[in-house]
């Protein structure tokens, strides 16, 4: 049975999504774009992504990750964002190459060499692939309203979030359509109650009702280097 199927599709709260995640997987109509938490490596053999890891992929995917068109996935940071970064090696290490590198590029456009750090996971995320992309254009998976939590939330704020004017926070999503940033803030509204606008920069800001929510929602998940981010 498609999940697109299901009675009362619109009602279905967080509480449900390890169920739903069931539902898609057990799906052969929508499963090649769902997202879920067990990846089939080989015929034999299927991995299964604990709810955090989920979540950090899912954030990150939102916020700095790509995803290659056979599955691999690229995370990468900053020289300032090291700490950050091999704190998400160390919860995805599992799904990931061993090796954590050291990236230097000469960027033309300020003229100066960049130091940045990266590792990849594994090819078994082709179906993220075909959730997230679309003709090479990051997308807004419907089913993604499912996922929403507080660390998928947090660690996309981390990639991708600063505070506008020292106390708003706002979320880049330049990457992304008007129409799939306008689905982001629709999903932070049905999840969590947070009211958001779209600003012309391209960046979810946060309403300064919803100010503090936010905060409160993602503290608790904020890496100690990344302390910054927050008021």
């Amino acid at each position: 049975m498609a999940l697109t199927n299901l009675a009362h599709f619109g009602e279905v709260r967080l509480t449900n999504v390890i169920l739903l995640g069931y539902i898609w997987l057990m799906d052969n109509t929508e499963g090649s774009r769902a997202i879920k938490q067990t990846y089939k490596v080989r015929k034999s053999l299927a991995l299964h992504l604990s709810t955090n890891q989920l979540a950090i992929l899912l954030g990150s995917i939102l916020g700095d990750a790509h995803i290659h068109p056979q599955g691999k996935i690229c995370i990468e940071h900053g020289r300032k964002q090291k700490e950050y970064l091999l704190w998400k090696f160390s919860h995805l290490k599992s799904l990931a190459y061993p090796k954590v590198s050291r990236v230097v590029r000469f960027n033309k456009r300020i003229q100066k060499q960049t130091v940045s750090w990266r590792f990849f996971l594994r090819q078994y995320f082709r179906p993220l692939r075909n959730a997230f992309y679309c003709c090479k254009q990051k997308v807004v998976p419907p089913e993604l309203k499912l996922w929403i939590s507080p660390l998928l939330i947090a660690v996309w704020y981390m990639d991708d979030g600063h505070l506008d004017r020292g106390k708003y926070p706002s979320l880049m999503t330049d990457s992304f359509s008007e129409a799939d940033s306008l689905l982001l803030i629709k999903y932070l509204n049905y999840q969590f109650s947070l009211n958001s606008t779209l600003t012309n920069k391209g960046r979810i800001l946060i309403n300064s009702e919803s100010r503090d929510s936010f905060f409160k929602i993602i503290k608790p998940y904020i890496h100690k280097s990344l302390f910054y981010k927050l008021p």
